[in-house]
């Protein structure tokens, strides 16, 4: 199921490409640790804010479907899936 963020999750995961491909540059040339720690913390924020979006819709769309649509239960199981994932 194809969700409305997927496509702004693509681009940033993209851009997060890009960013790691121009870390390893940085590597090639020498760069600083410390500038290269720098990079690296960006890209994690970056991830984080990929996962979150992610979890957003999940919860909006796949979390309230499974509660509307099946038992309680089903609802608990995917609530503990989504904190297995993230915890």
């Amino acid at each position: 199921m194809k969700h409305k963020s997927h496509a702004d999750v693509d681009r940033r995961l993209a851009r997060i490409v890009g960013h790691l491909e121009g870390i390893r540059r940085m590597i090639d040339e020498e760069k600083p640790c410390v500038a290269i720690l720098q990079q690296l913390k960006a890209v994690i924020a970056a991830m984080e804010s990929a996962r979150r979006l992610v979890l957003k819709d999940h919860v909006h769309h796949c979390l309230s479907d499974a509660i509307e649509k099946k038992s309680a239960a089903s609802a608990v199981e995917e609530i503990e899936a989504i904190l297995s994932q993230i915890l």
